[in-house]
């Protein structure tokens, strides 16, 4: 028997959603409102996702954020998404043999132009001694996959609303300048970047994931055991 959750689940597919950032402008008031409005239902809805570890207390659990569950989201709405757009251009006229000039002409301007909002979701390593980057220990392979299934609940709820979704690895998004910018902690590692895009926001391209067919079937990935 087929549910509505599974039709959901079924029909949720990438949906890049491009535009030129030269067009990236301010949504009328009235949308804004039902943005906003959608957006934290959405996120209300990643927030049922399961964890089984808890946040390290001294390194995550503070400033103003301080659940116990193993990632944070950073909502961008089409403004501040704009903004962006302005400071990534900005560091590439400024650095012209920089990392930003590769970033400038990448499709992350184009997907900031063309979302009503992104979401930077990081999940939360455990400290190590030395400050280096955090190993895959069985706590953190946890966190991972509990920011995971938070991420995934976002999108699902997306798609029950219409909502254009793509779950980015993030490109410049994950630079730590980036994260100074828009005032992400650097202890905390991007999971993905999640652009939204309302059913009307307008845009030039709507480019789909190059993977949907290329999963198989069920046959390909899963295996009954039996003895």
């Amino acid at each position: 028997m087929t549910t509505s959750i599974d039709k959901i689940i079924r029909e949720r597919k990438t949906a890049k959603i491009l535009q030129d950032p030269g067009k990236c402008a301010d949504l009328p008031s009235a949308a804004d409102h039902l943005v906003r409005q959608a957006l934290t239902e959405m996120i209300e809805c990643a927030g049922w996702a399961p964890f089984h570890k808890v946040a390290n207390e001294q390194a995550h659990r503070r400033e103003g954020l301080s659940s116990p569950v193993p990632w944070r989201f950073y909502v961008l709405e089409k403004p501040t998404c704009c903004q962006l757009i302005r400071f990534i251009e900005q560091q590439a006229a400024d650095q012209p043999e920089s990392k930003w000039v590769k970033a400038a002409g990448s499709k992350i301007p184009r997907l900031l132009a063309g979302c009503s909002a992104l979401i930077q979701v990081t999940w939360l390593p455990d400290p190590t001694d030395n400050g280096a980057m955090p190993e895959f220990t069985e706590r953190n392979i946890e966190h991972v996959a509990a920011a995971s299934a938070a991420i995934q609940n976002v999108l699902l709820a997306a798609q029950a609303r219409g909502w254009h979704n793509y779950w980015s690895s993030g490109g410049i998004l994950k630079d730590d300048e980036i994260f100074d910018y828009l005032d992400m902690p650097r202890n905390q590692m991007l999971l993905g970047a999640i652009f939204l895009a309302y059913p009307d926001q307008p845009y030039d391209t709507n480019q789909p994931g190059g993977l949907r067919e290329a999963r198989g079937q069920v046959s390909d990935w899963c295996r009954w055991i039996t003895r």
